[in-house]
């Protein structure tokens, strides 16, 4: 397939395959991102999304531990993506991205995926040559089949499936809206930017975009745009068919028919792998020992009328991702 490489130029290789990992956050998406992330073949790279924000302009820690500017991937990245990260009008990009990868800009984007606007505008089309050599930069420096993005934005997902030099695929995770409401009501702390907390949002609040980001997700796959659908409870209770679940999705499996798991002994999983996570959840940091099981203090902890209210609002559809009221 003809394609682009970084520089712009014409190529003939085959589309850089992402794994785009999309839902609300505090659905157990870094924890996923992780631990695909140990695979084979596999290189996670963050949310993306933020990268101009809090990576080029405001230099926070990368996954790896290392400010964004100092951090060896990353680095090179830049050189290779765009002859150094001096060379991008970081300001314009934050600008666009802010207009351009929005939620309310999303019918426009999909407006493109039903072929109703076949053209990308001219702010769009600036908006991918700036993610495009990112992701391709990436995934040359990295050696990786499979690039981990986790954006998780739906509008994000829905732009970078229109690129025809990415083979986008979607992993379209969800939590029990009761556990993201209380997760979200939490104050956390963020490492790799000193003294500043993670924001908190009302459970009614986190129940509505639960809501639209899913049924959002499910509207981009009925477009066309290959999705597997993963619950966090599932990924908990049955890790290793889930993993080769989402392997094989990616097309990563082996001519066994499933990948080799060794970080994972039961519910105790190793994660030693370094991430370049650009952005993203606290746990993106260094390795660690996890025992995998159900996180569900919300079920004692969130205020009974939050809880009825994030139930009244997911209720419609809650059972179509498997939850019950």
């Amino acid at each position: 397939m003809v394609g682009s490489d970084v520089s712009g130029s014409e190529t003939t290789t085959e589309p850089q395959r992402i794994l785009f990992i999309g839902g609300l956050g505090r659905s157990g998406t870094t924890l996923i991102e992780k631990m695909l992330n140990e695979l084979p073949g596999t290189f996670a790279v963050g949310e993306t999304l933020h990268l101009w924000e809090r990576g080029v302009r405001d230099e926070e820690r990368c996954g790896c531990g290392e400010p964004f500017a100092s951090c060896p991937h990353w680095s090179k990245v830049g050189d290779m993506a765009f002859g150094g990260w001096d060379n991008v009008d970081t300001d314009r990009v934050i600008n666009l991205r802010w207009k351009i990868d929005r939620s309310r800009r999303l019918p426009a984007i999909l407006a493109k995926h039903r072929g109703a606007e076949p053209e990308l505008d001219a702010e769009q089309r600036e908006y991918l040559d700036y993610l495009r050599p990112v992701l391709l930069a990436s995934a040359e420096i990295s050696g990786a089949e499979v690039l981990l993005d986790s954006s998780k934005h739906l509008s994000t997902a829905a732009l970078l499936a229109l690129d025809p030099t990415l083979d986008v695929r979607v992993l379209h995770v969800t939590r029990d809206p009761r556990g993201v409401a209380y997760s979200w009501t939490k104050q956390v702390d963020r490492p790799e930017a000193d003294g500043s907390l993670m924001p908190t949002y009302k459970p009614s609040r986190t129940a509505t975009r639960w809501v639209t980001d899913n049924l959002g997700f499910d509207s981009l796959a009925k477009l066309g745009v290959p999705t597997l659908h993963l619950r966090y409870e599932d990924m908990l209770a049955h890790p290793a068919e889930r993993l080769n679940d989402v392997a094989a999705f990616a097309g990563l499996t082996d001519s066994t028919g499933e990948f080799d798991i060794p970080f994972l002994d039961g519910n105790e999983v190793r994660l030693m792998t370094a991430m370049h996570s650009v952005a993203g959840n606290p746990l993106r940091f260094g390795g660690d020992d996890i025992t995998l099981r159900l996180d569900d203090a919300w079920r004692e902890k969130l205020d009974p009328k939050a809880r009825a209210t994030v139930t009244r609002i997911t209720r419609p559809v809650l059972s179509r991702y498997g939850y019950k009221p």
